[in-house]
């Protein structure tokens, strides 16, 4: 498996894969040593970098996103939110044509294998508050200001 690391914010993010696609970004609140991979792992980590210091808004890295078909069809969905968007789980459900999917839609983005690339960070509660994110309410509202 071909990692890399870079400082984001508060601590660190982890991103993992073949050299041919990236399989996995995840967020740590430790700051770990810098690692900068190789492949499309390396490319990974450079442009969230120009994404976490705001010169850019879309990542076109290779991702091989290992999930269900039914994640697979909302994290495809999610990812047609733009940047500084957000959308409910319930407006998430009704796109994927699964209106009382609200829960289900929760529950894939607990299971989200790549934060931010999957911006798992837009979905919000219906009531426009924010709502579960697995890097925790203070980092979705950090990328929520830096997409602002």
């Amino acid at each position: 498996m071909n990692k890399a690391i870079c400082s984001f914010f508060d601590g660190s993010l982890i991103i993992e894969g073949r050299e041919d696609a990236v399989e996995k970004v995840d967020f740590s609140f430790k700051r770990l040593e810098e690692c900068p991979g190789t492949g499309e792992v390396s490319k990974a980590i450079h442009q969230m970098k120009e994404y976490r210091d705001g010169k850019r808004k879309t990542f076109d890295f290779v991702l091989d996103l290992k999930v269900t078909e039914f994640r697979k069809k909302v994290f495809l969905e999610l990812m047609k939110v733009g940047f500084g968007e957000t959308v409910s789980y319930g407006e998430l459900a009704r796109r994927i044509d699964n209106p009382k999917g609200s829960r289900a839609i929760g529950n894939a983005m607990n299971h989200n294998p790549c934060m931010i690339v999957v911006p798992c960070h837009r979905v919000i509660g219906s009531d426009g508050s924010l709502v579960g994110f697995a890097g925790g309410l203070e980092l979705k509202q950090k990328l929520l200001d830096l997409e602002k």
